[in-house]
């Protein structure tokens, strides 16, 4: 049988028409189709570069002819498998079983399929987007239904070859029915079981599931940053994850102390994954390694699709304080850990943050402005959201130093608006009145 089996194989790829290549004009089609929200958002800057790196030339987002399933990965000789990773060598495009026994386009084993687009699994990338290694221009089911989700999100053409089928990405959109249940307790799998409980409706449960990913993470605080660190979470895609679940329990109804640990872990994780995004030598972020500030690995569609989905899980739009599109006057300061500072004595009064100046649909929405002070007392900072075009301030939230967490701990502020102007010119601003010293980092827009 293993005979004829290679034997087959070889008269299907004489016979077939192989190809990969990338898709031109690939990113210029970001935000071209309607943006689908699923409970994820699009966030800028690093969000939307790394969407854009994925889809280029340089990322993942393939054409192809002739995709072949001849070769399996999972439960298969470790000969086979030598066989597929050395056939899917960036010319030639290959799928096969899933850990849930799904294929691209449901093709037949030992058969050939006609053209499509879809992501591969990586191209052979690593650190700062270094060749690294061949292309494994395998073609996942599961990789490119997570990766739908991203493209939803920014208005990029979707993955072919999908079809309706039981997953265990499906739950990170809440659709319960079916879930093949995870087994174990590694990160990954308690954070996939927490967003099963909460599409059930069971916080509680959900947030035990967090509290077992916090008892592996070897969470430890950093005195500089002053926010948390996770040692024990060794593949990056633990910390997408972990936040992705993390931000859904926010307003699952947990209990204030609950939230409260909540907000400093969100903001911490999301600290992380932004350091910890690849940069090409010209300071373009691109996508995520597996492993976490491990060189050896390479970035791959999985990891950069979940640490893009985190960085605005639970929001419709992200934005960081101290970054474009957001303005910021001269004399803030950006810190390394994902931060904009106002310093009492050195950074001038009125607003910090102001713009993007974009467009939003009509309709209701709530701002969460992200901040904390180290010492709140007499501090006063105004959270606004503006529309230029109409010259109306549709919402304020005046944030006065009794309202601070103690120990420079995260609080999160919001500013409830409607937007009737179909053509309106957004703000979201922060205003500081010169005293006391304040951090602001992430702007979400939910």
């Amino acid at each position: 049988m293993k005979v004829s089996r290679v034997l087959l194989s070889l008269s299907v790829l004489a016979a077939a028409q192989n190809s990969v290549s990338p898709v031109p004009g690939a990113p210029g089609q970001i935000f071209a189709s309607p943006i689908q929200y699923n409970g994820y958002g699009f966030h800028q800057p690093q969000g939307l570069s790394a969407v854009s790196y994925l889809y280029g030339d340089q990322g993942t987002w393939r054409q192809y002819t002739g995709l072949e399933n001849i070769y399996g990965y999972y439960n298969v000789p470790q000969s086979e498998l030598n066989q597929l990773v050395a056939y899917a060598n960036g010319d030639n495009p290959a799928t096969c079983a899933d850990p849930n026994g799904n294929v691209l386009f449901n093709l037949p084993y030992e058969s050939t399929t006609v053209s499509g687009v879809s992501f591969e699994e990586h191209n052979g990338q690593g650190v700062g987007g270094t060749t690294r290694g061949q292309p494994f221009s395998q073609f996942w089911f599961d990789d490119n239904w997570l990766a739908r989700y991203m493209s939803a999100a920014y208005g990029a053409p979707e993955p072919g070859g999908l079809f309706a089928a039981s997953t265990r990405w499906q739950i990170l959109a809440f659709n319960a029915a079916g879930w093949p249940q995870q087994q174990g307790s590694a990160p990954d799998q308690d954070a996939l079981t927490g967003m099963y409980y909460l599409a059930i409706g069971d916080p509680g449960s959900a947030y035990d599931e967090w509290k077992g990913i916090l008892g592996q993470a070897a969470a430890g605080y950093d005195s500089n940053s002053q926010q948390y660190t996770y040692g024990g979470l060794s593949a990056e895609y633990y910390l997408g994850l972990w936040k992705i679940l993390t931000d859904f329990l926010l307003d699952a109804g947990v209990s204030g102390a609950e939230q409260a640990t909540l907000f400093q872990h969100s903001i911490a994780l999301r600290s992380t994954i932004l350091s910890e995004q690849q940069q090409q030598e010209n300071g373009v972020d691109i996508g995520w390694l597996t492993g976490r500030l491990d060189a050896s690995t390479l970035i791959n569609t999985e990891t950069t699709s979940i640490s893009v989905l985190a960085l605005c899980a639970h929001a419709r739009i992200c934005f960081e304080a101290g970054l474009p599109p957001l303005s910021t006057p001269s004399g803030f300061f950006y810190r390394p850990y994902h931060v904009l500072s106002a310093v009492a004595g050195l950074s001038p009064p009125g607003y910090m943050v102001y713009g993007p100046y974009t467009s939003v649909g009509t309709g209701s929405y709530v701002a969460d402005f992200f901040l904390r002070a180290p010492s709140p007392a007499g501090l006063s900072v105004t959270l606004d959201v503006h529309d230029y075009d109409a010259s109306q301030v549709l919402g304020t939230n005046v944030v006065s130093g009794g309202q601070f967490a103690g120990g420079n701990q995260w609080g999160r502020f919001s500013v409830a608006f409607t937007v009737s102007n179909p053509g309106n010119v957004m703000e979201f601003r922060v205003w500081w009145g010169g005293q006391g010293n304040v951090d602001v980092s992430a702007i979400r827009i939910r």
